[in-house]
């Protein structure tokens, strides 16, 4: 079923995100020393020493967990985020690049439609950058994924397709709510759509999740609508 995005923050969503920045602040002290410390091992013990690996999953652990609660202080954030007129495809452009190394040989269509939004240029770039993660973690090896930009009628659209199944059907209605994935581990902690969920409400826009018909079979689309 569709998600639209578009309401305004209620008093429970408030509170947690005031939580959020508490405890990402206390908790990213706790693990940036566990990171830095781990650094000064690794560079001490040599490859061959069994405690190596040991060292180098906990530094993984630590650094994951401070990019994690990064990505939690940037969605408590989005409602103080400035707006200035912002190209669409150059934020797209940017996030495919900067996910070069980390999407392998999947491959990455894009058809611009230009469009301009009012919105901070790294944000709109992290929030392309989330959505072709999604895809990228749910899309068949091999498959490509296609993003699409275009305006009508005073308003900018963006889908971004793959071919993983979708949503499950028990997360439909709760998708865009802070914590909340059917991923395991820190890469699936349920921020990153929360974050693009956050980003649209900011500008007024909406964002819906469908099943939709291709030439290869079903695909999944997220489509985000704003304001031109």
């Amino acid at each position: 079923m569709p998600t639209d995005t578009n309401a305004e923050l209620d008093p429970e969503r408030e509170a947690l995100v005031r939580f959020a920045k508490r405890v990402s602040h206390d908790i990213n002290n706790f693990s940036t020393v566990v990171r830095t410390y781990s650094e000064l091992l690794l560079s001490d013990i040599p490859e061959s020493d069994p405690m190596h690996a040991d060292v180098v999953e906990i530094h993984r652990a630590a650094d994951a967990t401070v990019r994690y609660l990064q990505r939690v202080t940037q969605f408590s954030r989005a409602g103080n985020m400035r707006r200035l007129p912002t190209l669409v495809d150059d934020g797209i452009a940017d996030a495919v690049a900067m996910l070069a190394t980390e999407l392998g040989d999947r491959a990455v269509n894009v058809t611009a439609g230009g469009g301009q939004i009012q919105a901070d240029a790294r944000w709109w770039r992290d929030v392309v950058v989330e959505l072709v993660r999604n895809a990228h973690d749910a899309a068949p090896a091999g498959s490509a994924i296609v993003i699409r930009s275009a305006v009508q009628d005073a308003m900018v659209t963006v889908d971004v397709e793959d071919e993983g199944e979708g949503i499950p059907a028990d997360l439909a209605s709760t998708v865009t709510e802070p914590f909340v994935t059917s991923k395991k581990g820190i890469r699936g902690a349920g921020i990153g759509v929360a974050i693009v969920a956050a980003f649209v409400r900011t500008l007024g826009g909406s964002i819906h999740f469908d099943r939709i018909d291709g030439t290869t079979g079903a695909r999944t689309r997220v489509r985000l609508t704003f304001p031109a």
